[in-house]
């Protein structure tokens, strides 16, 4: 059931009257049964893959709260990296020792159809890194003593499934929604409030159109690029000058769409009463690429920091183990992406960078120099390696990201009558004007205040002309891309 369906407005306009409506007691198991139903909705036999995983992971905690055995916790984590593991890198780690060991069986595109003939192939469950992330923070808050409430099985079990955030965030800890659930079930939870209420409805009406009219739209404009071919020498057929609009097309694509499902998620919670925090910050204003994931999935960053980063040494030790450590946690980022070299490539990249950056500003080349020239120039190269690097997040294969850096970098063959172009240029540069604007909403909201004034009428207003837009623009509902993760 996609956020952007009639269905889901069916759904949630249930829930949404029945969480008015009935008492504080019932809140709670309305919205764990309305969340699991929602789950089940995509799969109904992986529901229960959630529920044990939530279930073992309480009961060990609860165990840990008791006898406070340290090797309690570290098993429950081992656990939870195995679950994961078996669901979601099976096959690439079986594919690792088969190229290591040259055994061609082990090869995953052999081995995955060697499992389907036999009815054994391996099924990624929907949002499992997503859920397991939260649950594992829960657990790790808790043995740090960052987080020392006791809750019941329902408000964890709540606490992990509430359906707005389940499936791709944001990525929330367990100080900022459990306390919430918590006054749910003392009965002292929400009450209809009409501001909160205007800005759920609100970041609904922003979040149907990031992903409708612009990430949509974008996705269009980037496909025959990145998605309707996987043969490795399809970026040679397109100029390099598509290449590189191409590879900004994917991330444009990308912000409005993952941004558009966390404003969704936040309005859907507004509107329930509860708040979720914010997941983005113009990523593209960035100054650097350290900036960049200070602004890009804030969640997500603040969980490999806290929970990886932190945990290897973060910067209290020596300086070339702190580029290690920098490495190491976005290597883990780029597989938590996707069991994949491109996604490998693509972490290790990232976080050599972060590595490079941190180095020459230890060194006195800050990274936003005072000499406007100078900070032109950093934030240029920054985002052509942003602009390189992303070819191995949204690349079919690593062959096909390596022969796609070649030809960004091939200018003597930039407007060759014999290579290909991308059609649609006028959608792409209205959807990209779109993010800008979004960005700037994100970036400098106090010159948007005087909007408030006309907001009775305007949010009607929008709402109306949403709803006629949706009529010429959206075609079949598509998957928010994070889903896959």
């Amino acid at each position: 059931m996609l956020f952007v369906t009639d269905e889901f407005l069916v759904f949630f306009l249930v829930v949404y009257l029945l969480f008015w409506l009935v008492s504080d007691r019932l809140r709670i198991p309305l919205l764990i049964g309305a969340s699991l139903f929602f789950y089940a909705t995509w799969s109904f036999i992986f529901t229960f893959h959630l529920l044990l995983v939530v279930v073992v992971n309480y009961l060990v905690m609860e165990l840990w709260r008791i006898y406070g055995k340290k090797w309690i916790f570290i098993a429950l984590q081992i656990a939870n990296v195995a679950n994961i593991g078996v669901f979601k890198y099976y096959y690439f780690f079986a594919d690792v020792i088969g190229r290591l060991i040259g055994n061609p069986a082990l090869y995953e595109e052999n081995l995955r159809q060697a499992d389907r003939l036999v009815g054994t192939e391996i099924f990624l469950p929907l949002a499992i890194s997503f859920y397991t992330f939260q649950i594992m923070a829960y657990g790790f808050d808790i043995y740090r003593g960052t987080y020392n409430e006791r809750h019941s099985f329902s408000q964890v079990l709540l606490f992990k499934s509430f359906f707005p955030q389940l499936i791709a965030g944001p990525i929330m800890r367990s100080s900022e929604l459990l306390p919430q659930i918590r006054e749910l079930h003392a009965g002292e939870g929400p009450r209809p409030d009409f501001n909160m209420h205007k800005k759920g409805l609100w970041l609904v009406l922003i979040g149907v159109t990031k992903k409708v009219l612009v990430a949509d739209q974008l996705l269009k404009y980037v496909s025959p690029l990145f998605y309707a071919s996987s043969d490795p020498a399809t970026p040679f057929a397109f100029d390099p000058i598509v290449i590189w609009l191409g590879v900004f097309g994917c991330l444009a694509m990308l912000y409005a769409d993952f941004s558009a499902y966390s404003d969704l998620a936040r309005g859907f919670g507004y509107l329930l009463g509860f708040e979720i925090p914010i997941n983005f910050k113009a990523p593209f204003f960035m100054t650097s690429i350290s900036d960049f994931w200070r602004r890009w999935h804030l969640t997500f960053s603040r969980w490999i920091r806290d929970y990886i980063f932190i945990p290897l040494g973060g910067s209290r030790v020596s300086e070339g183990r702190v580029y290690l450590n920098y490495v190491i946690t976005f290597a883990i980022g780029g597989l938590w992406h996707g069991a994949s070299y491109p996604f490998l490539i693509w972490g290790v990249g990232v976080g050599v960078w972060i590595s490079i950056e941190n180095f020459l500003e230890k060194r006195g080349l800050p990274m936003l120099p005072e000499n406007l020239a100078w900070r032109g120039v950093r934030v240029i190269i920054a985002w052509i390696f942003l602009l390189v690097s992303s070819i191995f997040f949204f690349g079919s294969g690593a062959e096909y990201c390596w022969n796609a850096v070649v030809q960004m970098f091939h200018f003597t063959a930039i407007g060759s009558d014999e290579l290909k172009v991308l059609p649609g240029v006028e959608p792409f540069a209205y959807a990209l004007l779109a993010v800008l604007l979004f960005h700037l909403f994100e970036e400098r909201p106090a010159w948007f205040t005087w909007l408030r004034r006309y907001e009775n009428w305007l949010l009607p207003a929008a709402g109306v002309a949403l709803i006629l837009a949706l009529t010429q623009y959206a075609g079949k509902n598509a998957d928010f891309f994070y889903f896959q993760f």
